[in-house]
């Protein structure tokens, strides 16, 4: 029997949210996720209160600050003190928690937006406790940076955080712990890839977005020890599928991100400006006779988007710009398959004989596939709409 540690005084039966496999209660109290250890607990934490490895802590949480006003009105509400560590300390004293053995993450997803998935095996589980928003923040490693620390400048960061509790009844030393934690960020970006979520900062995809945290927490005194968590053992499996899961699932409750969201032309084209606000400027400046209203505009946008076909397409031409940008096809190539694709939508759409211009300049730029696109694109909403 493991000997257990009381909850904090501000928490009652009543908030309880449910038991990780580790047996530790797990609560809803002040837009937080509390987690209260119930024995010792070996954990690695990217938080900047108490982060690296662990095996002192009693606490951890998760806290939202999703209904604060200045968030809600894209005001910088501050630090609860000078620095960042200060600041997840005066939160945990906030909660009832003592910050000298509590770690913690923030986010602006709300707390009953998040998801649970778990993995069995050998009588070891792995938990995956996720809340996840990417649709403002999302980027992708290496996009150029919006916020220089040496300046010291005070930073409203934009909405949107995947933070991740990975919980795992088996004792795993540092490393292994460690380990975990790579192939949980492995499984999170895995998870936005196969949701085609976009960078907002460059045209790549996201991997993830600019605040996100992870706090993986071990067993110490289970008699199980795993010396390996990365993809080729079964203890890394079992973190990929219930991460990923997790993560996917989290996207959808929080804002509606899901496979048939992101299967639309709207979305996977975002990052190269073929979104809905894009798009509509472009028909404006296109056509300043136009008399439709806004909303019949969006409404044809929308129809154009449900077009399975049509979405596939575009889809399939974002990917040969991708591959080009990446180097792996010609552009020769690129824009001979292309050629092909805008051919086929302006037939789709009954647009008469389509005559690119790709092949008549010598500039490699994928913006002249895109500017054709969406020129392509702007004709058909016009057709809908007159």
């Amino acid at each position: 029997m493991t000997k257990t540690l009381a909850p904090s005084p501000s928490l009652s039966p009543e908030q309880l949210l449910f038991h990780t496999p580790l047996g530790d209660a797990v609560y809803f109290a002040q837009e937080a996720m509390i987690v209260c250890f119930g024995g010792r607990r070996g954990v690695v934490s990217s938080s900047n209160l108490n982060g690296g490895y662990r095996a002192d802590l009693r606490y951890a949480f998760n806290h939202s600050v999703g209904r604060d006003p200045n968030i809600l009105q894209k005001r910088c509400p501050g630090l609860k003190g000078a620095n960042i560590i200060e600041h997840y300390a005066a939160i945990a004293t906030e909660l009832g928690l003592d910050p000298a053995c509590t770690t913690g993450m923030g986010t602006a997803a709300l707390i009953e937006n998040h998801a649970r998935a778990e993995r069995s095996y050998h009588g070891v589980t792995v938990q995956a406790v996720a809340t996840a928003g990417i649709d403002v923040n999302g980027g992708r490693a290496g996009d150029k940076a919006s916020y220089d620390e040496f300046e010291r400048r005070s930073l409203l960061l934009p909405p949107g955080t995947i933070n991740i509790f990975l919980f795992i009844n088996a004792r795993l030393d540092a490393g292994a712990l460690t380990r975990a934690m790579i192939t949980a960020t492995e499984a999170k970006t895995a998870a936005l890839q196969e949701l085609m979520a976009p960078s907002r900062y460059s045209e790549g995809l996201a991997t993830g977005s600019g605040t996100d945290s992870l706090i993986a927490v071990c067993n110490e005194e289970s008699e199980t020890v795993l010396y390996g968590a990365g993809k080729h053992v079964l203890l890394g499996e079992m973190i990929g599928q219930s991460v990923k899961e997790a993560v996917t699932r989290a996207l959808e409750l929080q804002s509606g991100m899901n496979a048939q969201r992101q299967s639309s032309f709207l979305q996977q084209g975002l990052r190269y400006g073929l979104g809905t606000e894009a798009l509509l400027a472009h028909y404006r400046a296109e056509h300043p006779e136009a008399r439709q209203s806004e909303e019949a505009r969006r409404e044809a946008l929308e129809r154009l988007a449900a077009d399975g076909h049509l979405s596939a397409q575009i889809a399939s031409l974002l990917h040969l710009v991708d591959q080009w940008r990446w180097g792996l096809i010609s552009w020769a190539s690129l824009v001979a398959l292309a050629q092909l694709g805008l051919v086929y939508i302006a037939r789709r759409y009954q647009l008469g004989a389509y005559i690119g211009t790709l092949g008549q300049t010598e500039e490699q730029r994928h913006e002249l596939l895109l500017t054709e696109l969406r020129q392509l694109l702007v004709r058909i909403l016009y057709k809908q709409l007159n």
